[in-house]
């Protein structure tokens, strides 16, 4: 099967598709992700990818451990945060133990698990892979823009438009510019 660059007005990296002879089905009408989808790994996703409970977990790797603590700081009711270290402690993200103060009651406390700071480093560490891949895809989109200007392959117009294109795809993933 013959491989064919896709243009929509300009090549870009990952954008090579596959074409059939007439008649045969090419791998691109076919699911290009065959294994089923891991419905716990999609839980374990959905877990951590909660604001509140990234802010909670943001908490207390800085030292907070007391659930009425963590309200106070990020403005939610205490059940609320109640519910949301639950489900971190369900899934093993987070440890909770009993301290007993001198002359009170007993206090529960949370703090994160050795599993899930070893999960939040490695998804840190995937996630800044992940964009600096982007970032050299988008640069070498940039750089592909810029040579078909200056050999008069694109007017003006058309490279900004394309630049603009391009800046939109992955403004999503790069990260932004600091304000000044």
């Amino acid at each position: 099967m013959k491989m064919a660059r896709l243009h929509h007005g300009m090549e870009s990296v990952n954008s090579w598709v596959e074409k059939a002879p007439p008649g045969r089905e090419s791998q691109n009408s076919r699911t290009p992700y065959a294994r089923p989808v891991d419905e716990d790994a999609l839980a374990i996703l959905q877990i951590v990818s909660s604001p509140s409970r990234l802010r909670i977990l943001s908490l207390l790797s800085d030292g907070v451990d007391h659930p009425e603590e963590l309200a106070k700081r990020m403005k939610l009711r205490r059940q609320g945060v109640d519910k949301q270290l639950l489900e971190l402690y369900r899934y093993g993200f987070v440890d909770r133990s009993a301290t007993l103060p001198a002359g009170g009651r007993p206090r529960i406390v949370y703090r994160i698990s050795g599993r899930g700071h070893d999960f939040l480093s490695r998804l840190e560490a995937l996630i800044l892979e992940y964009r600096e891949g982007a970032r050299e895809d988008y640069q070498r989109g940039i750089d592909l823009l810029q040579s078909q200007l200056a050999s008069g392959e694109v007017d003006e117009d058309a490279y900004l438009r394309k630049r603009q294109d391009l800046e939109a795809r992955y403004a999503p993933i790069l990260p932004r510019p600091a304000k000044k």
